[in-house]
């Protein structure tokens, strides 16, 4: 397989290059440069397996085809590897945290999303963070994932709590943020 150095280009229908999505309304800011989110959305979701020979250089090749996509931001995920002689997988956690937005305290929402770890709410919750707010993600896990948000566990802008939204919700917050969060975004069931 033959590929090519230079970077996935995403043209707008005038011909332009598009180099970030989002936009400036109601005095929040939801501009995210795109190859950010190419490397959170189009990262490889396969499983290497651990082998030597043409394996390795079919691997390397795969590797520089996503890179086109990713622009670099390639250390920004996780891998798996696959033993096959031991039947055994090992997992590589994220060394780096996807680029976030460094925002001044003042600009910095603090936002809550009930059923972040769900399909809609990682989504939102990916987003957020990419924008530098910080947020707690609520889920009980029933019909959610710790997969879809677990990129970004250990952020210090990010928190993950497993709770059920029909029972009462206590979280600790200093004297100055007694309205603890900014933004309350329910996507639970319940």
């Amino acid at each position: 397989m033959a590929t090519s150095s230079s970077a996935i280009r995403t043209l707008d229908k005038s011909g332009n290059e598009i180099t970030t999505v989002g936009f400036t309304r109601f005095g929040f800011d939801s501009e995210v440069p795109i190859d950010v989110l190419r490397s959170l959305y189009l990262r490889a979701h396969y499983v290497t397996t651990a082998s030597s020979g043409d394996a390795k250089e079919e691997h390397l090749e795969e590797q520089a085809l996503h890179a086109q996509f990713s622009k670099g931001h390639v250390a920004y995920q996780s891998k798996s590897i696959y033993h096959p002689e031991t039947q055994s997988i090992s997992y590589t956690t994220l060394s780096r945290f996807p680029p976030v937005k460094l925002l001044a305290p003042s600009q910095r929402k603090r936002v809550l999303v009930t059923g972040g770890a769900g399909f809609v709410g990682s989504h939102l919750v990916d987003r957020l963070m990419v924008l530098g707010h910080e947020v707690t993600v609520l889920d009980n896990f029933f019909t959610g994932s710790k997969t879809t948000v677990s990129h970004w566990v250990g952020h210090p802008n990010f928190e993950l709590v497993r709770h059920d939204v029909v029972e009462p919700f206590m979280i600790e917050c200093d004297r100055e943020s007694i309205s603890s969060f900014s933004c309350i975004i329910n996507l639970s069931v319940a």
